[in-house]
């Protein structure tokens, strides 16, 4: 038993296989565990960028349809940027149930 493992262990090939192997897996510069790493980085990469791709789409169609339609456009400058015309006044209704 001892003959096999000593032949085994004087076989320099091996042993340098054995060594570019570990160098490979753990020491090098993209070792095994550094790849995994940036492999999960480009995924999440992935995903954020057809997020906003999708908000990008979302924000065309929003923006073709203020400038086509102008009671829209009225409307949001009503209701998200307060605006009123000249000579109007505007009443603030609040939302907020009062416990008793």
């Amino acid at each position: 038993m001892a003959a096999p493992l000593r032949r085994i262990l004087r076989n320099r090939f091996l042993i340098a296989g054995f060594l570019f192997v570990l160098w490979i897996l753990f020491l090098d510069e993209y070792r095994w565990l550094g790849q995994a790493k940036v492999r999960r980085e480009w995924r999440l990469l992935q995903k954020q960028k057809s997020y906003y791709d999708s908000s990008i789409r979302v924000m065309t169609l929003e923006k073709a349809a203020l400038e086509s339609d102008t009671l829209l456009l009225e409307r949001l400058a009503r209701e998200k940027y307060r605006m009123v015309k000249p000579g109007e006044s505007v009443f603030w209704l609040l939302d907020t149930v009062q416990a008793p």
